[in-house]
């Protein structure tokens, strides 16, 4: 294989990868270990990204119809990590640990 078809392959691959959309609490997990910090700031950015997706203010967000609790169906959310960023950016934490981690999220992207 030649060295321009395979540095073009890893630019498409680079591509994919950030336009790869997850729900909120994958990018969160990513960010820190601690399950109490999870379930807190994954609450609070879907809040957040609520909010923003109202006032217009993310672009297109994926939707999908799927379980969300048991024998409950409805909408889920998919986010891209450029998305992740701007939701984290509005956020405004007051604990330590969540300030923390919306850094993290926030230079995600």
């Amino acid at each position: 294989m030649q060295q321009r078809t395979r540095t073009a392959r890893q630019i498409i691959k680079a591509r994919r990868r950030a336009n790869e959309k997850h729900a909120i609490s994958a990018f969160v997990s990513k960010a820190t270990a601690d399950t109490a910090a999870v379930k807190g700031v994954t609450a609070a950015l879907r809040k957040t990204a609520r909010a923003l997706r109202l006032a217009g203010q993310l672009g297109k967000v994926q939707t999908r119809t799927q379980k969300v609790a048991t024998g409950v169906v409805g909408k889920t959310y998919r986010y891209t990590a450029a998305q992740i960023a701007r939701i984290a950016a509005a956020y405004r934490p007051r604990k330590a640990e969540y300030k923390a981690v919306a850094a993290r999220l926030a230079l995600a992207a």
